[in-house]
């Protein structure tokens, strides 16, 4: 079949671009508050600049305050317009005259009025991101809490035994890598909080603007001074996407990790039901879906943030089509990232530890042998590398021979090192028992930042305070960008009296 060339271009027009059009505007009406916001702020600021008369400000106000109050759903959408705020500035227009309703956008283009919307709109964003990651954050301490003297194999390639540690340690570990994800939202998110109004359609306006006052208003911590920075620049979004994807490939290692512990066979945890599915023809099952759901979030967000330095290729300073594809990108990795904290939190509190597997795995794994090894240095006056060889000779005899790790003994010892380098260690069997035991490797390693319990309560004890601390902090910016809404009403106010 050969296409109509007409045709296509007419499909593409009519379909593809009034879709994009349509669904826009229905986006559009989530920041529907934001926007209205904006308008409030800028009206209230041309008055003070007396760029419009108080007079002017006040019919504008009034007119923006009613449409506020009745909400998006009652703007007429008209063809060829492809944003709310077009439309809304047609409704100001309708309801108080062209005169005055055509005053509302003196100063100002959709560039720097979207660039900020959207910085307003994400802001929130990585504020809610932020606190999520926070209660993340509580829960990994409340499991290390009631978990940091079960003692468990660590792993290193993938799923191999590497030393012994503690489901508490493991814990710590987790608050730690998403403690670094907080620093990210912090930076991302100040980044973001700066306000492009001024900026206009790229070099700025011969309007006197207030641009200061502008970010004020809006909440922003300053404004971005060079105007083709200010409404062109999208690395602030690469910024933010970054940080959450970041945040993703962090949580899908620990939902890796979890998903071993998991298996049958290892059985170190169980995964609450709720958790999981059913199989439609295998009774038993219980598929770990939640975890799986957090690998395929993260391999969503990630080709979304690819698809989003794809886009920038190539475009030029400015405002176009190609850069405005950005937000759209950038949405699957909000949807995908934001609420994943709390569902990762809720599965780890209610999943459930295998105690007396976990110590079993340990002892079973030939983990403790790295502790027999330093003890044959600290202890015995061998060298490392003496001990090494000789204990990876054994090892790997017992795996041969199907010798459990707790059957090794010193007279093993001895004859191996009799055979490598013609001299015994000299060990005992207590000695050996000791060494090999995993709570005495645990309890051993009480360096800084070790598993040891006592150690591990002391971290613990401290990031309990820090927690506390970071999630006021990011509370505080939650409720300074809900009062500077109510702020810019009450200043918007002054000239309806």
């Amino acid at each position: 079949m050969v296409l109509n060339e007409n045709w296509v271009t007419q499909k593409f027009q009519t379909d593809l671009l009034q879709d994009y059009q349509d669904k826009a505007i229905e986006g559009d009406k989530n920041t529907f508050d934001l926007l209205s916001q904006m308008n409030l702020a800028h009206v209230t600021m041309l008055a003070e600049q007396n760029i419009i008369s108080a007079e002017e400000a006040k019919a504008l106000i009034g007119s923006m305050m009613k449409l506020w109050q009745l909400g998006p759903d009652v703007i007429e959408v008209k063809p060829g317009l492809s944003d709310l705020f077009s439309n809304l500035q047609n409704w100001v227009i309708a309801d108080i005259g062209i005169d005055v309703g055509g005053k509302m956008h003196t100063g100002r283009s959709r560039n720097d009025m979207f660039n900020s919307l959207a910085r307003m709109e994400y802001r929130a964003y990585i504020i809610d991101f932020a606190l999520n990651v926070c209660e993340l954050m509580e829960g990994l301490l409340a499991k290390c809490k009631d978990n940091m003297d079960v003692v468990m194999p660590g792993y290193t390639h993938h799923d191999q035994h590497a030393q012994p540690t503690t489901m508490g340690h493991y814990m710590l570990w987790a608050y730690d890598v998403f403690r670094r994800d907080l620093d990210r939202a912090l930076h991302a998110y100040q980044n973001m909080n700066q306000s492009t109004m001024g900026g206009a359609a790229l070099c700025g306006t011969g309007f006197p603007v207030n641009r200061q006052r502008m970010a004020d208003l809006l909440g922003f911590d300053k404004f971005i001074e060079h105007t083709i920075d200010a409404t062109s620049s999208k690395d602030n979004y690469l910024e933010m996407a970054s940080t959450f994807c970041i945040y993703l490939a962090n949580l899908v290692r620990l939902s890796e990790l979890m998903l071993i512990w998991n298996v049958r066979e290892i059985d170190m945890i169980r995964m609450d039901r709720k958790y999981c599915s059913y199989s439609s023809i295998m009774p038993q099952k219980n598929n770990p879906i939640g975890l799986e759901a957090i690998r395929g979030a993260y391999e969503v967000c990630a080709g979304q943030f690819a698809g989003m330095f794809t886009t920038l290729k190539g475009t030029v300073p400015g405002n176009g089509r190609e850069p405005s594809y950005l937000g759209k990108l950038m949405w699957p990795i909000i949807e995908y990232t934001v609420p994943t904290p709390l569902f990762m939190r809720d599965m780890i509190r209610d999943m459930k530890v295998q105690k007396e597997n976990c110590l079993r795995l340990a002892r079973e794994g030939f983990s403790t042998i790295t502790e027999l090894a330093d003890d044959m240095v600290r202890k015995k006056g061998q060298s490392f590398g003496f001990a090494h060889k000789v204990l990876a000779r054994l090892a790997a005899n017992c795996m041969d021979n199907n010798i459990p790790c707790e059957q090794i003994n010193a007279k093993m010892i001895d004859d191996i090192a009799m055979d490598m380098f013609n001299r015994k260690v000299g060990f005992t069997d207590a000695e050996v028992r000791e060494a090999l035991d995993p709570w005495e490797n645990v309890q051993v390693r009480s360096i800084i930042g070790g598993p040891a319990p006592k150690e591990v309560e002391r971290m613990m004890k401290e990031r309990e305070k820090e927690i506390a601390e970071l999630k006021k902090e990011w509370q505080a910016k939650k409720k300074f960008q809900q009062d500077k809404m109510e702020y810019v009403k009450q200043e918007a106010s002054k000239f309806l009296k």
